[in-house]
């Protein structure tokens, strides 16, 4: 498997768990606009007509409006991968640079002010090589720019600039190895789960081995012997006959023993399955290690996710669904439209009943942001229930 993070990885990582914060991380690139003051107060201050002025605060308004727009789109949501996307981000980051480069002639020098925008907007559009390359012509051309053209060279806004690009760069390079361990992670989940499915075929293949295939022999050999013992010994071929079918009765006692015991879910192959089914839909699925899940109550719990995840599937149209599993508490969450009806459905009203014969309690919330399955098992209650039952 392939280490080089693509926009598809890149994307289900940003998106995974959609709290409330993440879809207000475009303020925190908006705060950075206090630094259009700066620009504003260089226009007020210049020596061109009324005019021209009033053209560069609309320009600088016009910056000010498509640089929010950058922030909400490449800071609010993930690459799709899509020509659509792509050509939008890289359209945004054309008209910032435009608008920019109008204001060389209203405020001069005044205007590399903006530089600092086009490096933040250039480190969510750009590959991490061209990033490097944008912001350090930048800072280049704070310097050589007013040399060229016999304006002053602003000192200030030189170290400003330089402080905000490494910045940029440094912050980008973190978030990139940030994401590459998230897939690290995400990848040795899958292969964990793919080993978990593995294990469990394997004891399904040694446990009918084992039982059908030394009783199939022996019953083999016996009905050979009984048949040769007929004419010769009827009363021996009696007797092998009567143990042929006391070994088949109890070889078909084992079969059912085992078929019941692989029908009674086991958490960790429940995980695994779980984690199968959800991204076979399409959907991210964010599930727990099964090494790394404790708790006593695995057979109640691997029975709420088998059901939860079903649901979620099946009826929910969700593009990400998140597993935890505690000591006494399992929780299934997805993200899609949910229904407050879904409570009453004959899946769900089955599970409360299980849950609740096990000591314990069975919780559904769904709305229009979607459902949160979850299960508690109180120890008290869970220990009353034993004794009783």
């Amino acid at each position: 498997m392939s280490p080089v993070l693509s926009r598809e990885r890149i994307a289900k990582l940003r998106d995974d768990d959609r709290m409330p914060w993440r879809q207000w991380r475009w303020a925190f690139g908006a705060v950075w606009m206090i630094f259009l003051l700066y620009p504003v107060i260089a226009i007020a201050t210049s020596d061109n007509s009324v005019l021209v002025r009033v053209l560069g605060f609309v320009d600088l308004g016009v910056f000010a409006l498509v640089y929010l727009v950058a922030c909400f789109l490449l800071m609010n949501s993930a690459p799709r991968g899509d020509g659509d996307y792509d050509r939008a981000r890289w359209y945004i980051t054309g008209v910032l640079i435009a608008l920019a480069g109008l204001m060389f002639p209203i405020i001069h020098e005044d205007a590399f002010g903006l530089a600092g925008f086009l490096m933040a907007v250039v480190s969510f559009t750009a590959p991490r090589r061209l990033q490097v390359i944008v912001i350090v012509g930048l800072i280049a051309a704070v310097y050589v720019v007013p040399k060229l053209l016999g304006w002053d060279v602003d000192f200030g806004t030189f170290a400003i600039m330089v402080a905000i690009g490494t910045t940029m760069i440094a912050i980008r390079a973190a978030s990139e190895r940030e994401y590459e361990r998230a897939a690290s992670a995400d990848r040795q989940r899958e292969l964990n789960a793919e080993l978990a499915v593995v294990a469990e075929r394997e004891s399904v293949a040694r446990d009918v081995h084992d039982i059908l295939g030394h009783s199939l022999t022996v019953i083999s050999v016996k009905t050979e012997l009984a048949g040769r013992l007929v004419d010769l010994d009827p009363e021996r071929a009696k007797a092998e006959i009567a143990e042929v079918n006391a070994l088949s009765r109890e070889a078909l006692a084992e079969v059912r023993s085992t078929v019941g015991r692989l029908r009674m879910p086991e958490l960790p192959s429940g995980l695994a399955s779980a984690a199968s089914a959800l991204s076979a839909a399409g959907i991210v699925a964010d599930v727990p290690d099964p090494a790394d899940v404790r708790t006593p109550y695995a057979t109640l719990f691997a029975w709420v996710l088998r059901e939860a995840v079903t649901n979620v599937v099946r009826h929910s149209g969700a593009t990400s669904c998140r597993v935890r599993v505690g000591r006494d508490e399992i929780t299934v969450a997805d993200d899609g439209g949910g229904s407050a009806m879904l409570t009453y459905g004959n899946g769900l009203r089955g599970l409360s009943e299980r849950v609740a014969d096990a000591g314990g309690a069975l919780r559904v919330e769904s709305d229009e942001r979607g459902t949160v399955v979850t299960a508690t098992v109180s120890t008290s209650t869970a220990a009353t229930s034993n004794m009783m039952g």
